[in-house]
């Protein structure tokens, strides 16, 4: 695939916040073009499927109500902290 050069104005902080990104992206695995970052963020946000993320968000909501539902159905001794059961209080 051909590149193109074009130029476009950013913002400082999303300038910032790309070079943090970047500079973590390098402790991870190995260097990442800034290029690249911009193009597949572009890339995945004009072609992203909105549903899909929906979905997910959907079922990640569920997940959580659920899981706050089990916790909040234990019995109250079993939710106290850590050392008030160590001390039996």
């Amino acid at each position: 695939m051909s590149k193109v050069n074009k130029a476009y104005s950013l913002d400082l902080e999303t300038v910032r916040l790309l070079e943090q990104y970047c500079a973590a992206y390098d402790n991870w695995e190995k260097t990442i073009s800034r290029s690249k970052v911009v193009n597949d963020a572009i890339r995945w946000f004009i072609t992203g499927n909105v549903a899909e993320l929906v979905h997910n968000n959907e079922q990640l909501q569920e997940r959580f109500a659920s899981a706050m539902k089990k916790q909040q159905n234990q019995n109250p001794r079993a939710r106290r902290s850590w050392w008030r059961q160590l001390l039996g209080v």
